[in-house]
């Protein structure tokens, strides 16, 4: 209905519909605001009374403080017959008052008329919530003028209306006028900060988490009015501890509350931990404040490749050996020790084509143990190179090269001696051999590839 001109502080009428036998004052509660209108603020209220006919400008009232303040009148309705109740020919508006007004009390709130006054003394009382039922003694009435009054401040918070009846009774001669229904309404004030749900959020990112995914939620909640400005809240981060590599690591969204990853470059190696503040204001982020921490756990990503701890090896083992342990491997890696991105897998990428060879992660999980799966034959290869490979047990979150050693593996010859040799020799014996003088049989023939001498006598 009303306007107001920012800078000069001019109100004006800003739509059609005044009517002074529906609403014959209205009550507007002003902010004036420094540094622009985003600093410290102050406020007042103007009461506006509409003055019969609409032929006259509204008039400023005095501050609502003062002992003479002027108020809206309410009549009594009229009865159709006599003092019997029927609906009302138009709705009694509520009566608004303020929380928390300073006063002093007790306050005026508005008077109550009977027409009746013209010809009687009348007497006015009111019963109801906060008159002779709990509070009791909130709302009390001037006998003869008929003004109700506030004793002490309102909390909307704690009742926001309260539903009364008030009594005209003419001097003599019983009820003047049918008890009038009335509302007391209280106008909510932005009195309640936004209060989070915790002190402390708790939360994790991983690694190489992409930019824009959501990672936490915090909400914040406001006692005033739902709905309005007092209890609309918007969020905002105020700093960010470490502040690497940017200081612009998370955002958040002014109006859910939810926190999502707005950079690049998170490294538990480097930054396992990121402490933000967050602030929530009400009044659309203009009013009152509060605060609260979210404290945010870098998990580990697998970001960091197994390392050898030198490029090639050597060893050495006796042929013949079977689980034979030839040589122990060790890797570095910058993950989170004993982690799956930590834990290293070997393999044997190329050089082994039979099988000859076996390795297995130590129980370290850093380490890689060569052994013989099966005997190695000097005179078949005297030396063995093997490509080795190792991983972690988790793929890698970000495109990393495969680390890989050579291992050079030499064969040993071993003197065989009888009964020792662990090659099978297979002999078929045809017909007994007999060695005599003059005199020879039939032998069978045994190739040379798998007999040896061992002298004869």
């Amino acid at each position: 209905m009303f306007a107001i001109n920012p800078v000069t502080g001019v109100i004006r009428v800003n739509a059609g519909g005044l009517d002074r036998e529906k609403y014959p004052m209205y009550t507007l509660v002003v902010k004036a605001a420094d540094l622009m209108g985003e600093g410290l603020t102050g406020e007042a209220k103007v009461i506006l009374n509409v003055t019969d006919g609409n032929d006259n400008a509204p008039a400023f009232s005095q501050p609502s403080s003062a002992t003479d303040q002027q108020v809206r009148i309410l009549e009594f309705p009229k009865p159709a017959e006599g003092l019997r109740r029927r609906k009302r020919e138009w709705v009694i508006p509520d009566i608004s008052v303020i929380e928390n007004d300073r006063g002093p009390y007790p306050l005026k709130v508005t008077r109550i008329r009977s027409n009746a006054d013209r010809v009687k003394k009348i007497f006015y009382s009111i019963t109801g919530e906060g008159a002779d039922h709990p509070p009791i003694g909130l709302f009390t009435m001037d006998r003869n003028t008929g003004t109700l009054y506030v004793t002490r401040p309102l909390d909307r918070e704690v009742k926001d209306r309260y539903m009364c009846q008030v009594h005209a009774v003419a001097d003599g001669s019983g009820n003047a006028e049918a008890p009038m229904d009335i509302i007391v309404k209280v106008i909510d004030m932005n009195d309640n900060k936004p209060t989070f749900a915790q002190d402390i959020f708790l939360g994790e990112v991983a690694e190489a988490t992409p930019i824009g995914f959501e990672v936490i939620k915090v909400v914040a909640t406001d006692l005033d009015k739902p709905n309005t400005d007092n209890s609309d809240i918007r969020y905002w981060l105020i700093s960010q501890e470490p502040a690497l590599p940017s200081d612009l690591m998370f955002a958040i969204n002014p109006v859910t509350g939810v926190i999502r990853v707005n950079a690049g470059g998170l490294d538990r190696e480097k930054y396992p931990m990121y402490t933000l503040v967050v602030k929530a204001a009400d009044r659309v982020g203009e009013g009152l404040t509060g605060e609260a921490k979210v404290i945010l756990n870098v998990t580990d990503g697998n970001d960091n490749a197994p390392a050898f701890s030198q490029p090639s090896y050597e060893a050495a083992v006796d042929e013949n050996k079977v689980n034979a342990q030839i040589l122990t491997m060790s890797v570095t890696d910058g993950d989170e020790p004993y982690s799956p991105a930590w834990n290293a897998r070997f393999k044997i990428v190329d050089g082994d084509p039979e099988g000859l060879f076996n390795v297995k992660t130590g129980s370290h999980k850093h380490e890689g143990i060569i052994s013989t799966a099966k005997g190695l034959d000097f005179e078949k290869s005297s030396t063995h190179t093997l490509l080795v490979a190792v991983e972690n047990e988790v793929p890698f979150a970000t495109p990393l090269p495969t680390a890989t050693a050579t291992v050079v593996v030499t064969v040993q010859d071993v003197t065989e001696t009888p009964g020792s040799d662990p090659v099978e020799k297979h002999v078929v014996k045809r017909e007994a051999l007999a060695v005599d003088t003059g005199h020879t049989q039939e032998v069978t023939s045994i190739p040379h590839s798998s007999f040896k001498f061992f002298g004869l006598h």
